[in-house]
């Protein structure tokens, strides 16, 4: 097995298990913009909003004792914010997986957009469902997933360009 060699741009992983508690969403926003306090305000801005995402859906839609965790490490230049959580229906799972793959096929812009149109037919729906349209299209993160058995898990990868200074 070959490894690449971490670089000086690569990061330990940081992993925060989430209780079933909104309370949960200030430690991940503290996690985040320490990890990425060396980023640019953008690169940030962005990746807090992902992570934040993520794990308000985790909280949301996890079962079990612990909601699940949310993960961020940085390789061969590559932020990667993933997510597992247990649910309650792999029915709901496949939904999300579809969702990602719309978000993939059909673009994030065009996905975001309409859903916004969506919203603004129907402002009474039950939540926005904007979650992971923003995190591919305000935060241009690619998105992808994998069920295994009863557990989700959601990935959101993004390369780091000039994120972080030389």
């Amino acid at each position: 097995m070959h490894m690449t060699p971490p670089t000086k741009r690569d990061r330990d992983t940081r992993r925060i298990n989430l209780a079933d508690t909104w309370e949960e969403l200030g430690r991940v926003r503290a996690a985040f913009e320490e990890y990425f306090a060396d980023s640019t305000d953008e690169f940030k801005a962005a990746a807090t909003m992902a992570g934040l995402e993520l794990a308000e859906n985790v909280i949301k839609h996890g079962t079990g004792a612990s909601s699940g965790c949310v993960a961020v490490a940085v390789r061969e230049g590559e932020v990667v914010i993933s997510t597992q959580n247990q649910v309650t229906s792999t029915q709901r799972a496949s939904l999300v997986r579809a969702r990602i793959q719309e978000i993939a096929d059909k673009g994030a812009r065009e996905m975001y957009v309409k859903r916004m149109l969506e919203l603004i037919e129907q402002p009474d729906a039950h939540g926005s469902g904007l979650g992971l349209f923003r995190i591919a299209y305000e935060g241009d993160f690619r998105l992808s997933c994998e069920i295994l058995g009863d557990r989700l898990c959601i990935y959101a990868r993004r390369r780091l360009d000039d994120a972080l200074p030389n």
